[in-house]
């Protein structure tokens, strides 16, 4: 018994080391017999995103990380990005750099946490550099957690640890350059390239000014009810006007002019843009309310703001869907209601003279409109739940 196993591990060895020198025989005689000559050594190469136009869009999961860059026109998938879970996006001017606030931890789901923006190239898609951040709201991706100032030079990230804060990057030299606090307030409204502003908790608008030594934070009346219409997180932003819609639960829009000094407007509501009565905040009544994950879209050339509308109650503000409803900012009337085939969580437009208008559904379907026409453009299947983001050029 003690000598059985070598002696049948070497019959073994000797069959397989016959049968692999046999193979390697065949082989060679077949490559001679074909006349092929030897492979060609590999060389390694990296392929290049084309030049970004202004149809180019982002398709961010929700929760695994991953960022796809798809051709609008198309509908091709050009490249992608993966990142941590719950991360935050952002794209500098002219996509000549890809920034994602995320956080990891050393053992996966636990272990030593780091928080970073990691910085990659934008036509290429690798990784430049990590600029380490004390800390980062760690939740869903919102628009406004992470953003960029207009001239891409910095970076604002969203923290609270325990108490609220933006942390501000320098982008050019990739590193952390303060940290503000911004107590019972939230988020981050770029203005220009030294500024940014936080919605806080009495329904007050925090502005923070960068051009001195120290921030100069200061705060606006109340301009919205934060305990029965507070407005949407994701209320469009443009970060070189300042142009901004703070859009409520119940449809009233906001307008506002962010700055150092920031102009807000009377408000006007969707319903009676529309010809409708405006939506109550009392329980239990039943309009036409926006809502879903990424409800709102603007192109700033046209002045029009894309609506995702549902019918329900008060409160019902992250239901999809249902109509998209078009309306003329300056004129402040709804120009068009189209019936959705099916409900849609997320929209974004381009900011061209021929905008395309990008619609996700529940079906996890990219639907691709003319903005101007709303005629259908293209279809994209299977796009696993994402939020669609358009970066300024």
């Amino acid at each position: 018994m003690n000598h059985y196993r070598p002696r049948r591990r070497q019959q073994v060895a000797r069959r397989l080391g016959a049968w692999l020198c046999g193979a390697a025989i065949v082989a060679g005689n077949v490559a001679v017999a074909a006349g092929a000559s030897a492979p060609a050594p590999e060389i390694s190469d990296v392929a290049i995103l084309p030049p970004a136009n202004a149809h180019r869009v982002w398709l961010i999961e929700l929760y695994s990380g991953q960022m796809q860059v798809v051709d609008g026109d198309s509908g091709d998938l050009l490249g992608s990005v993966y990142s941590a879970s719950l991360s935050n996006f952002a794209s500098g001017r002219s996509n000549n750099r890809i920034y994602v606030a995320e956080s990891v931890w050393s053992k996966g789901n636990r272990g030593t946490r780091q928080d970073m923006v990691t910085v990659y190239d934008g036509t290429t898609l690798k990784l430049v550099t990590e600029i380490a951040l004390p800390g980062r709201v760690y939740m869903a991706p919102l628009t406004h957690n992470f953003a960029i100032s207009a001239n891409g030079a910095r970076g604002y990230v969203y923290n609270m640890q325990p108490a609220a804060s933006v942390i501000v990057t320098d982008l050019t030299a990739n590193r952390m350059l303060r940290s503000v606090d911004i107590p019972g307030c939230a988020l981050a409204f770029p203005w220009g390239d030294n500024g940014f502003s936080s919605l806080c908790g009495n329904g007050s608008l925090a502005t923070v000014s960068l051009d001195g030594p120290h921030p100069a934070i200061k705060r606006s009346e109340v301009f919205f009810d934060a305990e029965n219409d507070p407005v949407f997180d994701e209320s469009p932003s443009n970060r070189s006007t300042g142009r901004t819609f703070f859009i409520s639960y119940s449809g009233l829009v906001h307008p506002a002019i962010l700055g150092a000094t920031p102009a807000l407007e009377a408000p006007w509501s969707l319903q009676q843009a529309a010809g409708l009565q405006p939506a109550s905040v009392e329980n239990g009544t039943l309009a036409w309310r926006p809502g879903g994950r990424l409800p709102f879209a603007v192109h700033g050339p046209s002045g029009r703001l894309y609506v995702l509308m549902h019918a329900g109650e008060p409160w019902s503000h992250k239901k999809e869907g249902t109509e998209l409803w078009v309306a003329d900012t300056k004129e402040r009337r709804v120009v068009r209601r189209m019936t959705l085939p099916t409900a849609v969580s997320a929209i974004a437009v381009s900011q061209d003279a021929q905008p395309l208008l990008y619609l996700v559904d529940v079906k996890e379907t990219l639907t691709i409109l003319d903005a101007m026409t709303l005629e259908e453009k293209k279809k994209v299947e299977q796009v696993r739940g994402v939020v669609p983001y358009v970066p300024d050029l």
